[in-house]
């Protein structure tokens, strides 16, 4: 038997080139992950929403800690007559409402629903879009022409109207069923997002090598298009949480959300409105939890945007 002598293999330069190739393809990975970051850290108006959203989930998450809550007395539900509309005093740092309940411990749990029915919601709506973008688009023909009409039709739909119709009909006051019919309105711009990416990679040039290899439709969506998609879907999900907390604060501003006794901060808007002139802090506060909410979700969102756009990544 003949044995091919070493001299007869190609010297150790390829595989060292090979080497170095996976070496510097692994930097540049790193190298884009980390210029990602750097470019979001500079944006500093994403930087401070992201760094006051980060204390409003902390705030909402020890809430029953910081209101020292116990099994016994829900400082943010339970009634005492004796200090209602009292402004701060010692154990109330931001007053009671007309019932005597604590406005701070109120706020916190109000926080809880807000930013509980802005996550669900948009995790539901990702969902929705990403799935019948993802179809339409890669697709195209009859089935993008049927959904995409679809999606049209609850974009014209008049949203709060319709919301405050389904929500006598079909809602019990709890976060759940506000989540599902805020959920069910807000994929269609989710939708039309991710089924344009997906006409603008569907034929590039990797995915129809990738096809050539004998990758079907299904790796072909999830491996190859999505995780391209991934920068404006991520973009739209910060949108959409800021949209479903303004448009639960409403429905329960008009006694169409979360029922009571849980607070929310649509419910301590719609009840303080009365007391505009003797208490305005009652109105103030919930009001500004909502605007410092959403915008720092639009701030942070901008900053994601900036910052994954890939024309804006390379230089």
């Amino acid at each position: 038997m003949l044995r091919t002598a070493p001299s007869d293999f190609p010297s150790g330069e390829a595989g060292l080139e090979a080497l170095d190739l996976t070496v510097e393809l692994t930097r540049k990975r790193r190298s884009q992950l980390r210029l990602i970051v750097d470019r979001f850290v500079r944006n500093r108006a994403a930087l401070v929403g992201l760094c006051v959203l980060i204390l409003i989930a902390l705030g909402a998450i020890f809430a029953p800690i910081i209101v020292h809550q116990t099994a016994t007395y829900n400082p943010a539900n339970d009634p005492n007559l004796a200090i209602a509309l009292s402004g701060p005093i010692p154990g109330h740092p931001l007053g009671t409402d007309d019932l005597g309940r604590d406005e701070l411990a109120r706020l916190l749990f109000g926080g809880r629903v807000s930013l509980s029915v802005g996550i669900l919601t948009m995790l539901l709506s990702i969902c929705l879009g990403v799935g019948i973008g993802s179809l339409a688009g890669y697709y195209g023909g009859v089935l993008d022409n049927i959904m995409m009409r679809v999606t049209d039709a609850f974009l014209s739909v008049p949203l709060y109207l319709i919301l405050f119709v389904l929500s006598t009909s079909f809602s019990d006051g709890s976060i759940k069923s506000v989540v599902v019919l805020i959920g069910l309105f807000e994929w269609p711009a989710v939708a039309r997002i991710v089924r344009g990416e997906f006409l603008a990679y569907k034929e590039r040039e990797f995915l129809l090598a990738a096809r050539t290899l004998g990758a079907g439709d299904v790796r072909l969506m999830l491996r190859h298009i999505l995780p391209n998609a991934a920068g404006p879907i991520i973009v739209a999900a910060t949108l959409v949480i800021s949209d479903a907390i303004i448009v639960e604060s409403i429905l329960s501003f008009f006694g169409f959300g979360v029922q009571p006794p849980t607070s929310s901060w649509g419910s301590m808007l719609s009840n303080s409105q009365s007391y505009i002139t003797s208490d305005p802090l009652l109105l103030y506060l919930p009001g500004l939890a909502i605007l410092i909410t959403v915008l720092c979700f639009n701030l942070m969102g901008d900053g994601l945007r900036d910052a994954l756009d890939p024309y804006m990544t390379q230089r």
